[in-house]
């Protein structure tokens, strides 16, 4: 219900802005207009923000899965399987800004790597 409150507000604020332009006194013209502009840099923290928490929970857990494999596997002695497909892993994994780099499809390889006899 809360995001469908935000979600009006949002449209609504640019559009009485817009209707205070053609219908309105100069005070509440200019009071609409930086509201809408305040409004709308919220809005663009609150997106950042939340693909900030997004992309946390992406890489943590793939990142604690994949931990998790290596002790697994560790301690019943495939030192070697583990060494294996982290260099895989390794050589696979290319980072870059412009997205994910399939990091959770290049850590489930490694893990089921990990896991095969």
């Amino acid at each position: 219900m809360r995001i469908v409150i935000l979600l009006l507000v949002t449209a609504a604020l640019p559009l009485a802005w817009l209707i205070a332009e053609f219908r309105s006194s100069a005070g509440i013209r200019r009071a609409l207009g930086g509201i809408a502009i305040l409004w709308s840099f919220g809005v663009a923290a609150l997106v950042g923000c939340l693909r900030d928490f997004n992309a946390n929970v992406y890489f943590t857990t793939a990142t604690k899965d994949l931990l998790q494999a290596s002790i697994e596997q560790l301690r019943a002695g495939k030192a070697e399987s583990v060494l294996r497909e982290w260099s895989r892993a390794d050589s696979q994994f290319s980072p870059t800004y412009e997205n994910r780099a399939r990091y959770r499809q290049t850590v489930d390889q490694a893990i089921e790597g990990m896991k095969k006899p």
